[in-house]
């Protein structure tokens, strides 16, 4: 079954479908979650599918500080399932369209795309025109069984949070790489 997404009003809602064969029909750089952000270092030229996990069960999520991030969430940290796009889905079934009821969208910097609920301010999605069909999915919506972290769906980013090389509050960061190596068992 499905997992449900919405926002806190109710007005931004989808679906998640589980990964699928369609899930690995599209290609993408690496995230900053795997290599810390170099220019030229996020090349997949293998084409891997790092956004599948547990043999292709579960989708990659993490925890990102970039500024960008910070100052349209107005937190240190968010956390985003990284999706493609055809494995998501509107309520009745069609396909995911950025401008469906309350959803907004604003560009943050060239060719990159926020949306947010008009109504109560969710962070909904992050896509751009280098990965149009890979959607960054603000982990905070999903109405999962097994909770907030919906790990029955996702595998989560331990080794590092990404882009800390531009957060403001070094400590927090810090703790939060301390948090992740304790939580993935490296650490006891």
């Amino acid at each position: 079954m499905d997992v449900k997404a919405s926002c806190h009003c109710g007005g931004v809602q989808f679906l998640v479908a589980w990964p699928s064969e369609a899930s690995t029909q599209l290609s993408s750089p690496y995230p900053d979650l795997l290599l810390p952000y170099l220019p030229g270092s996020s090349k997949n030229e293998e084409d891997g599918k790092w956004w599948l996990r547990a043999n292709g069960t579960r989708y990659f999520a993490g925890i990102c500080a970039c500024k960008s991030c910070r100052l349209a969430s107005g937190n240190e940290v968010q956390t985003w399932a990284f999706i493609p796009k055809v494995n998501l889905r509107q309520m009745n079934g069609d396909p995911i369209e950025f401008s469906m009821s309350t959803l907004k969208q604003y560009s943050s910097s060239k060719g990159v795309y926020r949306n947010f609920c008009g109504t109560c301010g969710a962070t909904v999605f992050w896509h751009n025109d280098e990965r149009p069909d890979l959607i960054d999915v603000s982990a905070g919506l999903l109405i999962a069984q097994s909770g907030v972290r919906a790990e029955e769906l996702l595998e989560w980013a331990t080794e590092r949070v990404s882009f800390q090389e531009e957060a403001q509050n070094k400590a927090l960061i810090a703790t939060l790489n301390e948090g992740l190596r304790k939580w993935s068992g490296r650490e006891i």
